[in-house]
Order: structure tokens, then C-alpha cells, then sequence
């Protein structure tokens, strides 16, 4: 029935979310935990990591594929990515936490979504990334402006499990999951990420760093 399908981007379709024992085992040790309140950017990226939107990561960018990306569009072994996905944090939390470390991810609400495990901790260059990426340092550019003004200074890298997805009230039939589904990740756009054709990326929202297209 699925021999149709296109293969997933990166050669597997990840899905991030643990088995429920497991879940539960994860809150219950979360009290001893910090925990990171996830702004609605985060949510967004939290969601296609955890479901296989963006297979074929298995959490937040660590540092050495957040400067592949940056400088060649590129993960690390070549898979070709052109956005960092990243997890960016207060000054407060990097000074808490170190490579090592476990961080209860939660929506604003106090429900725990998933834990990460804390492989890297850098502070960016977000000018440089934004040079990089957007081929823009002006504030004039939405993306640009996003970057430099309303993301933290830290970023935070390393494997996730996911303990659920995030809740949603609305389009309940239209949000499927690719395991409930067959829909398959299709490969990134190639594409300069300025010339994209509107509605082809959702990477030009400020709330989403989606870049992926859908088969």
C-alpha cells in the first residue's frame, strides 16, 4: 500500500514521542529538573521535531550542525538544511544549566511536551547567523528583526524525547501526524530563502521556522 511513498527526508522518519510508561517515568524525575517555558516559535519547532516534520533531527541543533548550516546550508554530514533550529534561552537558565544536564520543556500552560538533553550550550552570534542565513543584518527584514530583537542569547542543542504533542482546539481533523498519515516529508527548498514564492516556506513567519515542504 505504501511502496508509492517517497522516501523521508534524510532516509528515516523520525518520531520523537517516548511510549507512556516512559512518559510518565520522564515527568516524575522532571521535579528535579529546571524547566524552560516555550515561546510560541519554540512550540512550532518543538511540534515538527517531535512528530518527523523535520526528520531527519532528533532534537535541537548542537553547535557543530548550527555552523554547518549557517555556513553551507548543510547539517554536519552533508544533508542539505538551509535554517538553524535552534532553542534559544535567557542568560538565567544558561547560567543554571550545564552539557549534561536535563531540561523540561513546557507550553506556557505548565504541561511538560518533552525533555531535552543538553549536549551543547553556546551564545550566538546572531549577526553573523542572520548575515548567513538571511543574507541581512537590516531590521527592516521580518526574519532579521526577529532574530536580533526577540530571541534569547543562549542556545541550548541535544537530543529529544517527547513526552506529548502540543494541544490544539482547532482543525482537530486536519492536524495528522506521518504516522497517522501518509503524508511524507519532502525535501527542503533549495532555494535562496528570500526568493521563496509566498506560502512555499513557512520559515518567513516569525512564529515558525518550518522550511520543509509536504508530498
Amino acid at each position: 500500500m505504501k511502496d508509492h511513498l517517497i522516501q523521508p527526508y534524510g532516509g528515516s522518519l523520525i518520531n520523537l514521542i517516548v511510549e507512556n510508561e516512559k512518559a510518565e517515568q520522564l515527568k516524575t524525575q522532571s521535579k528535579e529538573w529546571l524547566s524552560w517555558d516555550l515561546t510560541d516559535r519554540q512550540i512550532c519547532d518543538l511540534e515538527l521535531l517531535l512528530n518527523g516534520g523535520f526528520s531527519p533531527l532528533t532534537g535541537f541543533m548542537g553547535k557543530v550542525d548550527y555552523e554547518s548550516v549557517c555556513t553551507s546550508m548543510r547539517l554536519h554530514d552533508g544533508t542539505l538544511w538551509p535554517l538553524p533550529i535552534t532553542l534559544d534561552v535567557t542568560d538565567d537558565i544558561a547560567d543554571k544549566v550545564q552539557e549534561g544536564s536535563k531540561l523540561a520543556l513546557r507550553h506556557p500552560e505548565g504541561i511538560m511536551l518533552a525533555v531535552l538533553h543538553i549536549e551543547y550550550k553556546w551564545k550566538a552570534d546572531k549577526k553573523r547567523e542572520a548575515k548567513n542565513v538571511l543574507g541581512s543584518v537590516s531590521a527592516e527584514h521580518p526574519g532579521v528583526r526577529y532574530l536580533l530583537n526577540d530571541t534569547h542569547p543562549w542556545y541550548l542543542g541535544g537530543k529529544i524525547e517527547g513526552i506529548q504533542l502540543p494541544e490544539h482546539y482547532d482543525f482537530s481533523n486536519l492536524r495528522l501526524t506521518f504516522v497517522t498519515s501518509s503524508a511524507v516529508p519532502a525535501t527542503p527548498c533549495t532555494g535562496p530563502i528570500m526568493s521563496l514564492p509566498c506560502g512555499q516556506s513557512k520559515s518567513m513567519s516569525p512564529t515558525c521556522s518550518s522550511i520543509q515542504l509536504w508530498a
